[in-house]
């Protein structure tokens, strides 16, 4: 059975009572499905992509708010993601084309992939996530989400709803890179989002994520990160600091000691770009 409802309301009680598989843009549920449905068979689906309270974009008093079912294409394509660059580099390095037209941003955080693109300038902003169920709404950070590789702390009978972002992320020194073998159409070696803010040398503070290097996203609350001059010196400190705290895999693209030496070499690059174009003002 594929229900597609007209509302939210709809969706959270077809969601109660059926306990139908989510399907948003089905980019990654739908990849080699004649051997995924063996292991997962579905008795019905919940297609949410077009629900209208999950297809907002849009700046509120509270931040910058995204609907779960808004894709990469119109992330980094709509105004209101302007001042986010970050999050508009990962959107333009998911897939093709084609991905970027369906994949939602509520979908690369349910599938919990390790190498998920999207979500790592998302944790890097301290964005929360709205969970809702029949039965009421919960927030929960973006860096608590996921849990593992395929695991999350959503319930059976929820889902996303919407993504919010912090309004002080907004327009300061910012960037996303990523390593792969194969450019956009590959999946991450190592990615990295870098958030700075602070007037002259000395930042204030600088938030950065590190993905496709642990089992899930790693982000650091560190005295080492605040109130910083970003010397030569100390961004090597911070790439080594980080390092140290991924716990790669070793796999057919890339071993874990590689993975590792270029979550230092990406962390590097992320903070001496930032240092370049700020120009000694963020």
């Amino acid at each position: 059975m594929w229900y597609r409802p007209d509302n939210l309301e709809q969706a959270l009680a077809l969601l109660a009572e059926e306990q139908p598989t989510i399907v948003c843009g089905g980019t990654d549920l739908f990849v080699n499905w004649e051997a995924r449905k063996k292991q997962s068979p579905a008795r019905a689906w919940l297609d949410i992509q077009h629900i209208p309270e999950l297809r907002r974009l849009e700046q509120t008093a509270e931040g910058i708010e995204i609907g779960a079912a808004v894709t990469a294409a119109e992330l980094w394509q709509s105004p209101v993601t302007e001042g986010l660059a970050a999050l508009r580099e990962a959107c333009q390095v998911v897939g093709g084309w084609q991905i970027q037209n369906r994949a939602s941003i509520g979908g690369n955080f349910a599938n919990a992939s390790p190498a998920a693109d999207m979500i790592v300038p998302l944790i890097a902003y301290g964005a929360v996530l709205t969970l809702a169920s029949r039965s009421g709404t919960r927030k929960v950070a973006a860096a608590d989400f996921v849990t593992g590789p395929k695991t999350t702390v959503l319930q059976d009978d929820e889902m996303i709803t919407g993504v919010l972002i912090p309004h002080e992320v907004a327009g300061v020194p910012q960037t996303f890179l990523r390593h792969d073998q194969r450019g956009g159409t590959d999946i991450s070696l190592v990615s990295v989002a870098a958030v700075v803010k602070g007037s002259g040398a000395e930042k204030e503070w600088i938030k950065i994520a590190v993905g496709a290097a642990n089992a899930t996203v790693v982000t650091l609350n560190s005295d080492e990160l605040n109130r910083i001059e970003l010397t030569e010196e100390a961004i090597m400190n911070i790439a080594r600091l980080y390092a140290n705290a991924c716990h790669p895999i070793t796999d057919v693209r890339a071993s874990a000691e590689y993975r590792k030496e270029m979550v230092k070499v990406f962390v590097k690059k992320a903070l001496m770009k930032l240092t370049a174009k700020a120009g000694g003002e963020a």
